[in-house]
């Protein structure tokens, strides 16, 4: 059996602490968005990064307490044009994020895959600006 070590080839963080109603992001959206600073945090030129975006086989979300979606870990392959064959939501907890970093570094491993995104958000600013009374 081979194996393959895994390698963080791009990060990407987005804020928003803006609470004007105008400034309101939703988690999707940060989310595609810290995606795509991640794909340009590569180094990669723009047709090898598309290309790579396309090879996306793995998109595991954390859960976002402030919006619901109905299948957040689908609506984000398919804004990114991805066909993963894992798309895995997690529970609420602090601690998701580093579980599904480290499932994702098993599974490239063990050739289970090889492209991951493992992404998160939170819009607590936005939800807040929606909800005050004007």
């Amino acid at each position: 059996m081979t194996t393959s070590t895994p390698i963080v080839i791009g990060v990407g963080d987005v804020v928003n602490r803006s609470k004007k109603v105008e400034d309101a992001i939703e988690p999707l959206q940060l989310m595609l968005q810290a995606i795509q600073q991640a794909l340009q945090d590569t180094g990669l030129d723009a047709p090898t990064a598309a290309a790579l975006q396309r090879e996306i086989d793995s998109v595991d979300v954390v859960r976002s307490w402030t919006w619901p979606y109905p299948d957040l870990p689908g609506l984000i392959a398919e804004r990114l044009a991805a066909s993963p064959r894992r798309k895995c939501l997690s529970e609420h907890g602090g601690n998701q994020p580093g579980r599904l970093f480290d499932e994702a570094a098993r599974r490239i491993s063990k050739g289970e895959s090889k492209v991951a995104v493992l992404t998160g958000g939170e819009a607590l600013a936005s939800r807040m600006s929606q909800a005050s009374c004007h």
